[in-house]
């Protein structure tokens, strides 16, 4: 493909988008937050590219806040939310949302839980209704128990056949050991099968008050308009103080004052240990600055620094050479309201976790004295602007990506984070550094795979039935008449079907070429998203190379013929601009565009960007160089992470389902192939292949 034909797409979206600058485009939404009379945190945030409106209402309740026998019962109690309420059946509660083109749902954490409804504006306040009719008149029916333990264990099983999933909490006991952040969300099996509806309810009304939450609107609405609103449907309900003993605020301040033991401030200790895995896995929890520290933004900056692809020393120290130490490695830093960590998690497929954990200690303690080049960290804060873009345009998803710093630092904070990051500069990074990670102090573990000595694989502590039973038997609640909750009003509904007015301008072409190009154009929105589909995925492989797909697109960041794969790297994050090709075996059930008839590449970045973004997305599609050092890496990547799927049931039977369904036909195939097809693939055949699936006439481009 030539790029003329490429750039032929780039007149159209030209014709459609105003440019601005990134200062201006960040700007424009107005935000508003105030308190009702309750006690209740509202943050009102404008967003006019689409006529729709997410609410998320955040609970502070998760299971830091839980004890040893109420461990699960946050995530549990979600659950019996969507049961019914006084006013609403279950089945009333879920299709009323769907049938208004709405979605409901919710999410458990370790410190907070999250309800969510997206509706059409002219619904919104059916919406509202509803969540406030779920988180304060719900009846928790007994006769849904049996139903709800049977649903939450098989959550529970499914967790723990995840690949790693035992080197996480291996990790989480001794990176959080003796605080309330090492008991999992989940809880324990025999938990779940043993508590009573009295203690599920007891924790309810303990837990969700308007003075223990914080909501989060988002969508095409004017601030001063939707406070009066909110405050119609949620100020009926009675704060914390009226009904209910001090024995949340107890919780919230023993919490608060809860800090990691000396031994995990202060160790440097490496815990070492065999269990059921495929892989060796190595993880660091380091001590960083709270974010009330004067140095938390520069360290911050640090951590985004080293968790940079292609750029980051400590990344390069472990997956570059011929032999690379390790397959994968993330950095993060992980803000708590009691401390912060640096966290490293690294997966090797070799013997040399000693020589893994010695180059990790030894880059942190160097990099006070590392120069990073000034593109790179104005790519990070170029990148920190932009995300917040991206995620505004994702109502739905806006308040579960921020929930976690909200709940710790404010929404002020994140609101003034953008501009703190801009005024940093690297010098005070390195600063941040020798304070810190001159003489890091961590933990760290080694999980690595038992083989055949399964008697001495470690395995996860959890609680017996005996001891919940026995604890239940004695324990004591409050009873509640819950079918006496407050009746609501809930606004009419004239129409199931959503007067929306689009304005959008699309255009739709099919290129001499073949390419079938759909643009969108949206006045209000400043995200430049490219999607890019190649038809007929495992139907094109060809025989003996299943996976190849797979690998074609693992390889485009790898190198061009006119880019390293530092420099694509470098000039991603420049533009602030976030490109997917594959699924990321790490988020469970975001999967849904890999499929065995497509391949696809998604990219964004903003308006201001769409040029250079655009050119970088067509040179990795049209003239990658797939060079026989990154092949290596890549198929080792991939042979690791198909060792690790082939023990999770989930991936087994899907691959399972399609090979009987299409039993010797091309989408029996799994997609990323087998270790024996994906090891006879050499530079030749992904060309051959690349040239293939993303030809002009194979290929779908929307913008």
């Amino acid at each position: 493909m030539k790029l003329s034909a490429i750039f032929r797409v780039i007149i159209f979206a030209a014709l459609f988008t105003s440019i601005l600058p990134i200062s201006q485009v960040i700007a424009e939404n107005k935000i508003v937050t105030f308190r009702l009379n309750n006690g209740m945190e509202v943050i009102l945030k404008e967003n006019h590219g689409s006529p729709m409106i997410a609410s998320v209402i955040f609970v502070k309740s998760g299971s830091k806040y839980e004890s040893k026998f109420e461990n699960g019962m946050t995530h549990f109690l979600e659950h019996f939310l969507f049961d019914g309420t006084v006013n609403q059946t279950r089945e009333e509660l879920d299709l009323s949302i769907r049938n208004l083109g709405g979605y409901l749902n919710a999410f458990t954490r370790k410190d907070l839980t999250a309800y969510l409804v997206l509706l059409p504006k002219q619904y919104f306040d059916y919406g509202l209704t509803v969540q406030s009719d779920m988180l304060f008149c719900s009846l928790i029916p007994e006769e849904e128990l049996a139903k709800e333990r049977k649903v939450v264990i098989e959550e529970i099983n499914q967790g723990a056949d995840r690949a790693g999933s035992v080197a996480g909490k291996f990790f989480t006991e001794k990176a959080y050991a003796g605080t309330d952040y090492a008991r999992p969300v989940l809880g324990y099996e025999p938990f779940i099968a043993n508590i009573s509806r009295e203690a599920i309810v007891a924790y309810w009304k303990k837990y969700y008050t308007p003075d223990n939450m914080v909501t989060m609107i988002i969508g095409d609405f004017d601030a001063e308009d939707m406070k009066t609103r909110v405050a119609g449907i949620f100020d009926k309900f009675p704060s914390s103080a009226a009904y209910r003993s001090s024995d949340i605020i107890t919780s919230h301040e023993r919490l608060a004052q809860q800090k990691l033991s000396n031994g995990i401030l202060n160790g440097q200790v490496v815990y070492d240990t065999i269990a059921d895995v495929k892989s060796t896995y190595i993880n660091f929890s380091i001590s960083a600055p709270v974010h009330s520290d004067s140095d938390y933004v520069a360290f911050s900056m640090l951590a985004d620094y080293l968790n940079l692809d292609e750029i980051s020393p400590l990344k390069n120290a472990l997956k570059s050479g011929d032999d690379p130490l390790v397959t994968s490695v993330g950095v993060s830093l992980d803000t708590k309201d009691e401390f912060s960590r640096l966290e490293i998690s690294t997966i090797s497929d070799n013997d040399r976790a000693d020589e893994i954990v010695a180059t990790i200690i030894a880059q942190l303690k160097s990099i006070s004295t590392h120069q990073a080049t000034a593109e790179a960290i104005a790519g990070i804060k170029t990148s920190v602007k932009t995300d917040n873009i991206y995620m505004s345009e994702k109502l739905h998803y806006y308040g579960f990506m921020i929930a976690p710093m909200m709940m710790t630092t404010g929404f002020d904070f994140i609101q003034k984070y953008p501009d703190m990051l801009d005024q940093t500069e690297w010098t005070a990074s390195q600063q941040s550094a020798s304070k810190w990670l001159d003489d890091p102090k961590y933990i760290a573990t080694v999980v690595r795979p038992a083989g055949e000595n399964t008697e001495a694989a470690w395995k996860p502590v959890s609680i017996t039935a005996e001891e919940v039973i026995a604890h239940f038997d004695t324990a004591t609640f409050p009873e509640y008449n819950l079918d006496s909750g407050l009746v609501l009003e809930f606004p009419t509904i004239d129409s199931v079907r959503p007067k929306l007015v689009d304005n959008a301008l699309y255009h739709r072409e099919t290129l001499p070429n073949g390419l079938r190009v759909v643009v969108k154009s949206s006045p209000d929105s400043k995200v430049f998203a490219v999607n890019i589909l190649g038809s007929h995925r495992t139907a094109s492989e060809p025989e003996g190379k299943t996976g190849i797909t797979d690998m074609v697109n693992r390889l485009l960041t790898k190198g061009t013929t006119t880019r390293s794969a530092s420099d694509i790297a470098s000039q991603l994050s420049t533009i602030g601009a976030n490109l997917t090709a594959t699924d990321n075996p790490w988020i469970p059930y975001d999967d849904r565009y890999t499929t065995r008839q497509y391949s696809f590449i998604k990219f964004e970045t903003i308006d201001e960007f769409a040029q250079t973004g655009f050119e970088l997305l067509a040179d990795m599609v049209i003239s990658p160089i797939f060079d026989q050092a990154e092949i290596d890496k890549v198929n080792s990547s991939m042979v690791g992470t198909l060792g690790r799927n082939a023990g999770s049931p989930s991936k087994v039977a899907r691959d399972l389902f399609y090979s009987t369904l299409f039993e010797n036909k091309a989408y029996a195939h799994p997609i990323m192939g087998t270790s024996e097809t994906i090891s006879t693939i050499n530079s030749d055949d992904l060309k051959l292949h690349q040239a293939k699936i993303y030809s002009p006439r194979n290929m779908i481009l929307t913008i």
